[in-house]
């Protein structure tokens, strides 16, 4: 390393020898300054700053123990060696106080000056040397603290308390900032990365989920008068904390909607949060840990971007019939079936919507349950599909077996998706065989035109002629989409063309109609399973093969 020295002595004679009569930058230390008296030597240390100081006691103005003093004051760290003479020692209680390194007596000779030197150099570098260890091994400390807390919290959600068990003790010994007293437990889920989020790798997630915890500490702390955790079980982002009599629902509410709104709008992303009942104490965490599971839940009916209570759940079903003798649910997948045999792609688009709203209001059914229906009634439609129509019909440009997707599906909303999908893509590949009705023909040359405005239901029905309800029975019924939904799925298509073009994701988002750059995104990822910023990224890589 080199060492920054400024050499103070009011004898010029004796300070240019010093300077001149040694090759300093040959033992990497750079004289940065030279003073005649302890002011100029004070203005030289604000200035330039130095390692090392190397002052002669007695100069005008300031001595050279009121200049190492002056200097500490101010905030400076250094290392200090003092020139004296034979009748200075007086002093050198003073300059013990002041943490002087060392002293040299006057007349001396250069290679005296440079020894001297060179033993505050070595001292100087062992001291940092040290000081980089300790570094070192307090991060690596902190980092094998954090992953004891993680470990361990982790252990008592999964598990109820062992015998012999003690938490108190380990809370103590890991210094955990909760107390064995009445606990909640709190669950966040990332729902969709958008503008520059950058999530395109393994790497990018670890750092996102790390800063989404941060952000959680940070937040919430204050809250809980610093009385929580925060930690991962496994990609699980959770954290813990105490919830005494003075916490409310609504307090917490006010809490997470804090939270959720500090992630969304420093990590630009959409999440959903879901938060236990109290429990008694910290030996009941895995109860509460499986309760903000059971809240995270609602998630599948709600959709996604929401809060979640465990004590805003309806309690369980006793004695009812299952979701595959639901006589509501038989009902409708009749009339869904009965009208694609007749191509009234309006009325099954009806049944779709009318299954799904019910199913968002029985909760209480599981999403196993459902995704077990959907798959059911996904199959009805792939043999009336193959039945009725010659070839194959492709979604997502990409010919795929949509069985195979419903056990994906992370909301209710996503299984409404694929189902209108395959209604759509029916009716669409029925009506080549057809012409369309004129009003529906003349809205999609609007959509066309327009797409990229504010164009609505409303304005549509007023270019063409016709009542607002009217255009949407037919819509739905000559290509069994609705309005809007094929309005953004148009949209969607040209954005995809954009985005092979390699144009921003906020630029799309306004050439394409939309003045949010999250409603594009979500838009985006409804019809197309994606986000923008993969869509793009997977395009740039298979054109790079």
């Amino acid at each position: 390393m080199t060492l920054k020295m400024i050499v103070a002595e009011d004898e010029q004679f004796f300070r240019e020898g010093i300077v001149g009569s040694i090759d300093w930058k040959l033992y990497d230390i750079e004289i940065v300054g030279e003073a005649e008296n302890g002011r100029q030597a004070l203005d030289l240390m604000h200035e330039a700053g130095a390692d090392l100081l190397l002052t002669d006691i007695r100069m005008p103005f300031m001595n050279g123990l009121d200049l190492i003093r002056a200097a500490k004051d101010a905030g400076m760290s250094f290392h200090s060696i003092l020139l004296t003479g034979y009748n200075e020692f007086d002093y050198a209680k003073e300059a013990i106080t002041l943490g002087v390194s060392d002293y040299l007596v006057k007349p001396c000779m250069p290679h005296d000056i440079l020894r001297v030197v060179l033993d505050v150099k070595k001292k100087i570098e062992t001291a940092e040397h040290r000081g980089r260890k300790f570094s070192e091994l307090s991060r690596t400390w902190n980092r094998s603290i954090q992953l004891l807390k993680n470990g361990i919290l982790s252990q008592w959600i999964q598990q109820p308390l062992m015998p012999l068990e003690e938490r108190g003790v380990s809370m103590r010994e890991l210094n955990l900032s909760l107390q064995p007293e009445p606990i909640i437990v709190g669950r966040i889920e990332i729902d969709a990365g958008e503008r520059g989020t950058g999530i395109r790798s393994n790497r990018d997630l670890e750092l996102m989920r790390y800063a989404i915890l941060n952000i959680t500490d940070e937040t919430l702390r204050p809250h809980f008068d610093g009385k929580l955790e925060v930690f991962r079980h496994g990609d699980e982002l959770l954290w813990m904390a105490n919830g005494s009599g003075n916490h409310t629902d609504a307090s917490h509410m006010e809490g997470l909607r804090l939270l959720k709104q500090n992630l969304e709008s420093y990590l630009s992303l959409t999440v959903s949060l879901s938060l236990s009942s109290v429990q008694p104490s910290v030996n009941d965490a895995k109860s509460a840990y499986e309760e903000a599971s059971k809240a995270m839940e609602a998630r599948f009916y709600q959709g996604k971007g929401g809060i979640f209570l465990f004590n805003d759940l309806r309690g369980e079903r006793s004695g009812e019939i299952s979701i595959m003798e639901d006589p509501f649910l038989e009902r409708i997948q009749r009339e869904l079936l009965s009208h694609l045999q007749v191509s009234q792609y309006g009325g099954a688009v009806d049944a779709i919507d009318a299954a799904i709203a019910y199913l968002k209001e029985r909760t209480t059914y599981s999403r196993p349950e459902i995704i077990w229906r959907v798959s059911g009634i996904v199959m009805d439609l792939q043999r009336i599909a193959k039945e009725r129509l010659a070839g194959t019909i492709e979604w997502h440009n990409h010919p795929i077996n949509w069985i195979e997707s419903v056990p994906n599906m992370e909301t209710l909303d996503d299984c409404s998706v694929i189902l209108q999908k395959i209604v759509q893509n029916i009716a669409q590949t029925s009506s080549n065989q057809k012409q369309l009705h004129r009003t529906v023909q003349a809205t999609l040359e609007l959509i066309k035109a327009k797409y990229d405005t504010n164009l609505t239901l409303e304005l549509a029905a007023k270019e063409t002629f016709v009542s607002n309800s009217y255009l949407s029975s037919l819509f739905k019924q000559e290509l069994g989409v609705n309005f809007l939904d094929y309005l953004h799925q148009y949209r969607v298509e040209r954005a995809k063309e954009l985005l092979r073009e390699h144009y921003k994701i906020y630029a799309v988002a306004k050439l394409v109609g939309y003045g949010e750059e999250r409603h594009f995104s979500s838009t985006f990822k409804k019809w197309t399973g994606m986000t923008p910023s993969q869509y793009q990224k997977g395009n740039a890589q298979e054109g790079s093969q």
